[in-house]
């Protein structure tokens, strides 16, 4: 039994015009709230008239329904149907019927159609459809909660479906949602792609949340090697990757992932039924991006129908945003006045820089406290640009402690787990120069955690993240109007936020050159990054190599020395592909003096080399083929790499039987032996036992894709909304007016 308080008077109309017409049979005309005295929807045929009236009064004392009927009687008396509907949210008796009745004398009323909180739910028991349409009804009840809560949605992911079921009423189904679900049930991949804050997030945390309903384990991840790893197609699982390019500008690190990794699970998807996978970008990186990807090249994407470009959105749709935003508000009822009155909501509706994450943020109680401004001046202020938005909370109406919080996250990784942003928040409070003694820091740590969480940054799992994008964005801004960098430089030590630093200072765009005033803070920066071990020994060689061909200084030639010698001497017992590949480009394309560059060529080679030989069972066979090319590019020592190449694969293969387990369908198994046979026959690497699992494992694919029933997802996307009026915007916000 639904209860119906997770629906807008708007949702609750169009659940009650679309139940109607299923159960009628006939096409029922809307009208919206208050748009033409009395009537909600209504239905001409020859001399018959119906007219019907949707109240939404759950939660309402059992009064406000009489009420509601007989400020209606006045209209139903001037319309004169031959039949008259009343549908409202609230329970109902027999002897409230009755009341209702008697307070609406001039309506053709029979207690069968005066309809319930019990009548409606048994027109949705007997019109499913209908109650898959209007997701917002069920996708929050507490039977989905508990179908969602056991399938195996965990740690990170909980956290993302505990934010998904908190934004899911003020969410507004359009065009998008439909086309959306469409990709994805042609090909089973979807890149999402927009600007900034048009809703590419948020489309894609509906789709997740309608996909785990029915069923699909869900899985969040950060990566496309992590994105393979849980590509287990036994079971149906959905995978999102948010920004997968890069959070605020393209990442090459990440290209280079995808333009290796990508095609690979995208073709397993694409072979398996039970396999989904999301993932979301701004359209400005992912231009970027096919710049240097042949896989994101625009036609090869278009080929493959993959992308949804989302931000368009109508008049009515923006006011359906905005409506649901403000009925499902945490502002006090002063300040949703102040939107309301004098019909300022279509100056809101209206404006050139109307963004959903705009409108999210100014109808947030944890924003308008921080703003310190009249709610009006705040939205118009923001709106007007939107670059703003953040920066009077941040510079005004939150301490220096908040402010140094917000900067030592920016310079670290997405996510951090608190203790490592502790650590930085210290390094950043000694950058800011703020007097506070190392025994108080724990306390201003919690403090200002506590002081931002919820406005600017999000927790979940102990970990801390930027509210969203957008945030992020600012505060990228504001450091670099504050010229803090060179102060952080001064204290930043861990591997990931000198990284993140250098590409804050070192854009594709904008490469420093020789002889830049801050080359000593980096090289200082570099020098506590590596005594203090943080990152991997290719990652801190690969970092401090790009400060020396940018900046072309003798003190970080000696860090790179250094490095060369730390790979040297290091332990060949871990081998990430990404990084082994990364390094070997570097060594190989670099400004280093000949004897340097050689001597780095060489170091890198043999490292790359003794970390292929010895870690062959936990890559896959294209890691294998990749590092060997990148090797190949390196040296023309033809033996090391045959010799590294066949122990690789000789280890490789005696875990053959587990890969093949994580094949799911013949077409992805004929596509991965015919590469693996292609690499064994390359570097003459023989083995009749693989050769008989690759036909063992057919043979159980072939039984088992005969077998198959299919149960692929469900869409359930509500009808498209048509454009609306201004009169008609009118009419749909008196509803929220009338409560003031």
């Amino acid at each position: 039994m639904y209860d119906f308080k997770t629906l807008s008077p708007l949702d609750f109309e169009d659940l009650v015009r679309d139940l109607l017409q299923a159960e009628l049979r006939v096409r029922l005309e809307s009208f919206g709230p208050g748009r033409d005295q009395g009537i909600d929807c209504r239905c001409a045929m020859g001399e018959s008239r119906l007219i019907v009236q949707a109240k939404h009064l759950a939660g309402s004392p059992a009064n406000a329904v009489v009420a509601a009927a007989r400020g209606e009687d006045a209209k139903v008396k001037a319309l004169a149907p031959s039949r008259y509907i009343l549908a409202t949210s609230q329970h109902l008796t027999p002897q409230l019927k009755t009341r209702v009745r008697q307070a609406m004398p001039h309506a053709p009323l029979v207690d069968g159609d005066i309809l319930g909180h019990a009548e409606l739910n048994n027109l949705l028991g007997r019109h499913k459809t209908i109650e898959q349409q209007h997701f917002k009804l069920w996708l929050t009840s507490s039977a989905v909660l508990e179908r969602i809560l056991h399938s195996g949605v965990y740690n990170r992911t909980l956290a993302e479906m505990d934010l998904i079921r908190s934004m899911i009423p003020r969410y507004v189904p359009n065009a998008s949602t439909q086309e959306a679900e469409s990709i994805l049930a042609k090909v089973g991949a979807l890149i999402i792609a927009g600007e900034p804050g048009v809703g590419k997030t948020t489309l894609a945390r509906v789709l997740l949340w309608l996909h785990a309903e029915q069923g699909w384990k869900i899985f969040v991840v950060d990566d496309i090697k992590e994105a393979y790893e849980v590509a287990d197609a036994n079971e149906k699982r959905l995978i999102f990757f948010d920004d997968f390019l890069g959070q605020v500008r393209l990442s090459l690190d990440l290209v280079r992932s995808v333009d290796q990794g990508l095609p690979r699970l995208l073709a397993r998807v694409r072979a398996n039924k039970n396999l989904r996978f999301i993932l979301t970008t701004r359209d400005y990186i992912l231009r970027q991006a096919q710049v240097h990807a042949q896989r994101l090249d625009p036609q090869h994407l278009a080929n493959n129908q993959l992308v949804l470009y989302v931000g368009a959105y109508t008049r009515g749709i923006r006011a359906r945003i905005l409506y649901n935003h403000l009925f499902h508000t945490s502002l006090s009822s002063a300040e949703r006045d102040q939107l309301l009155a004098d019909e300022f909501y279509l100056k809101i509706i209206d404006h050139k820089n109307f963004n959903p994450r705009l409108i999210d943020h100014l109808t947030s109680a944890d924003y308008v406290s921080i703003s310190g401004t009249p709610i009006r001046t705040a939205v118009m202020t923001s709106l007007d640009n939107p670059l703003t938005l953040w920066e009077k909370p941040f510079r005004s109406h939150i301490s220096d402690e908040g402010r140094a919080l917000l900067k030592a996250l920016y310079f670290n990784s997405a996510t951090v787990p608190l203790p490592s942003l502790q650590r930085s928040f210290d390094r950043t409070i000694d950058a800011m120069g703020l007097p506070i003694p190392d025994v108080d820091r724990p306390l201003h740590f919690r403090a200002a955690v506590r002081e931002v969480e919820g406005s600017f940054i999000a927790l979940a799992d102990r970990q801390a993240r930027f509210a969203n994008p957008g945030v992020r964005d600012f505060v990228g801004r504001a450091i670099g109007e504050d010229g803090y960098l060179k102060f952080a430089l001064s204290t930043v030590t861990e591997y990931e936020e000198v990284y993140q630093c250098w590409q804050y200072f070192s854009t594709p765009n904008s490469r420093p050159k020789p002889g830049h005033p801050l080359t000593k803070a980096w090289y200082h920066a570099a020098e506590r990054m590596i005594s203090s071990c943080s990152g991997s020994v290719l990652e801190r060689f690969m970092l401090v190599l790009d400060m020396y061909n940018d900046l072309q200084d003798d003190d970080l030639l000696a860090l790179v020395r250094r490095t060369v010698q730390d790979v040297e001497e290091s332990d060949a017992d871990e081998c990430d592909a990404r990084d082994c590949v990364a390094a070997l480009e570097a060594a190989s394309s670099n400004l280093l003096p000949l004897a340097d560059l050689e001597l780095v060529k060489d170091v890198c080679f043999r490292d790359v080399a003794a970390r292929l030989s010895s870690n062959g069972v936990l890559l896959t066979h294209d890691d294998i083929a990749s590092i060997a090319r990148s090797l190949r590019h390196v040296s023309d020592d033809d033996d090391t790499v045959n010799e590294a190449v066949k122990e690789a694969l000789t280890d490789y293969l005696r875990g053959l039987d587990d890969t093949l387990g994580e094949i799911t369908s013949l077409s992805e198994l004929e596509d991965f032996a015919r590469d693996l046979r292609a690499l064994m026959k390359s570097y003459n690497v023989h083995s009749t036992e693989a050769e008989r699992e690759l036909e063992r494992r057919g043979e159980e694919l072939e039984e088992r894709e005969m077998a198959e029933d299919d149960g692929r997802y469900v869409s359930r996307s509500a009808n498209s909304i048509p454009e609306t009026s201004s009169s008609e915007i009118r009419s749909m916000f008196s509803s929220l007016v009338k409560q003031r």
